[in-house]
């Protein structure tokens, strides 16, 4: 018979120390290596993100051209149309505005040199203001220098606001582009890396719930995309028909900026009312009551019938809670916020359920 020699309890618990102290060094690796990662990827987060949201809304349609061409053409080919669909109008933009520029320039010279000219009739015209607008205009007309100097103090914020805005639709441009360029490769490696998203929620928690989390991000997202960004760029259309049918200056223009506060449900109050308050006193009534029916009712109407049906075909949450998800959103996380209000609600409220032990979707109920 053999025996087995007894190790010193002494060894015993040199070697437990040991391998305590081992798993606490690799875990403070992996949380270093984490956080090294994540700064190095932090750049380029919010570029990923719109890369997948748009690789994710798009995925039905690259899956369709993909049966008919390689994989890679199918990705760049719908890359393509995406740049040109979100540049040209920003490029549109820039040239309008460079136009205005050169055509201004003479005219401001002229205006420092020999003052402002009387107001013009059409200001004296418009509802409530006119007649301050039209005062304060004659007003400065005389003393073109005195009135400068009273707006000086206001012209250094202004300008430091204007500089700060330069470089944020710079910065946002380069954005574009950068999102545009991992949207490509994210069509090619998608199925793949959601597919390692799911295994490393499962480490964390069971597959079902894993799934149940990421069915809601996705439901919310195309509930978002859909009906909030989808209802706001239908009614930009709508916008745009309306206001070349009066012919509005920069129609265009202004139907764009009509689309993106629309985003807030009558957010383009503030751009079609001054309109017509415009059409009005430059002369045109009819235009101007024609277009207002027009966009309360037919652009109003459409908006308040198709944003809660597109929006309850996708998102987890009721109506109200996605526009606060939205509006929240963008406060505090800008343009991408837009879509991670509303999903870290719904992961919240999902979160909430399973804690107090709720049948799923119970508090997410309309």
């Amino acid at each position: 018979m053999y025996r087995v020699k007894a190790l010193p309890v002494g060894c015993l618990i040199g070697h437990h120390t040991s391998m305590k102290y081992e798993r606490i060094l690799l875990l403070a690796m992996a949380v270093a290596l984490g956080i090294g990662c994540f700064l190095i990827m932090l750049p380029f987060l919010p570029a990923m993100l719109w890369a997948g949201i748009l690789v994710y809304c798009l995925w039905p349609l690259y899956l369709k051209l993909s049966r008919y061409v390689p994989a890679s053409i199918a990705a760049f080919l719908i890359t393509v149309v995406l740049a040109a669909i979100i540049l040209v109008p920003l490029v549109h933009l820039a040239l309008v505005v460079a136009r205005e520029a050169r055509d201004n320039r003479a005219w401001v010279q002229d205006l420092m040199q020999n003052g402002l000219p009387p107001a013009p009739p059409m200001l004296a015209r418009l509802p409530l203001i006119g007649g301050m607008l039209t005062d304060l205009w004659n007003n400065s007309a005389d003393d073109l220098g005195g009135a400068a100097s009273s707006l000086r103090p206001v012209l250094g914020p202004i300008t430091h606001s204007g500089i700060h805005l330069l470089f944020k639709l710079t910065h946002g441009l380069i954005g574009i582009v950068v999102a545009l360029f991992i949207t490509y490769f994210f069509f090619l490696t998608g199925a793949g890396v959601v597919d390692r998203i799911r295994m490393l929620l499962a480490r964390l928690m069971d597959a079902n719930t894993a799934g149940h989390l990421l069915s809601l991000i996705a439901g919310t997202v195309r509930g978002v995309v859909f009906g909030i960004v989808g209802t706001a760029a239908l009614q930009g259309v709508l916008y745009a028909i309306g206001f070349e049918l009066v012919h509005a200056p920069q129609a265009l223009l202004l139907a764009s900026m009509a689309g993106l506060v629309s985003i807030v449900p009558a957010g383009a109050v503030i751009v079609y009312v001054p309109l017509c308050l415009y059409l009005l006193a430059t002369g045109h009534p009819l235009h101007a009551v024609v277009l207002l029916i027009y966009c309360f009712g037919v652009v109003g109407g459409a908006d308040s019938i198709i944003r809660p049906w597109l929006i309850a075909r996708g998102a987890q949450l009721p109506y109200a809670l996605t526009l606060l998800g939205v509006l929240g959103g963008a406060i505090a996380f800008g343009a991408l916020g837009i879509f991670v209000g509303p999903v870290l609600l719904v992961l919240g409220l999902a979160v909430a359920e399973e804690f107090a032990g709720q049948p799923r979707g119970a508090w997410r109920q309309p």
